[in-house]
């Protein structure tokens, strides 16, 4: 099970596992998104993003939708953050992004699809005939150019 919450506004993810999670201070945050995948639904495929300046770097946390308290720190982040967070892609079952957070991107794709390279040897060329040419997703380049002129929230 995956925890969410905020406190001191800051916030926590942990999980039951080995992982030691992950905390960010809210006043840190610059854009917050949200994207599925074709995964599911065997396993997690919906997945919000916290993109944080620290220091002058930029880094990326991601929590399941599926967290506990998840609605709540959305509701509390809304207020911090002094705007809607409207989540779109609940029942999207393919690849598809999307920013939540700030206004001036909203709706803009948060991914975007990189074409993997040509296969290399008998192996990979066998197995890309019979699975296909799986793309690479990455931050589309019209997020990462806003980021760069993005300042943290007061």
């Amino acid at each position: 099970m995956v925890y969410l919450w905020i406190a001191d506004s800051t916030v926590h993810c942990r999980s039951d596992g080995t992982d030691p999670g992950w905390s960010i201070r809210v006043s840190d945050i610059v854009l917050v998104a949200e994207y599925t995948t074709d995964s599911g639904p065997a396993v997690d495929d919906y997945f919000l993003v916290f993109v944080t300046r620290e220091s002058g770097e930029l880094f990326y946390s991601s929590v399941t939708m599926s967290a506990a308290g998840i609605n709540t720190v959305l509701e509390d982040l809304e207020k911090q953050l002094g705007g809607a967070l409207e989540m779109r892609l609940t029942a999207s079952r393919r690849w598809a992004s999307r920013v939540v957070w700030p206004p001036h991107l909203v709706n803009v794709e948060y991914l975007e699809a990189e074409e993997p390279p040509e296969p290399e040897g008998l192996a990979e060329r066998l197995m890309r005939k019979f699975r296909g040419a799986q793309p690479e997703y990455r931050v589309a380049d019209r997020i990462l150019q806003a980021l760069t002129v993005t300042r943290p929230v007061a």
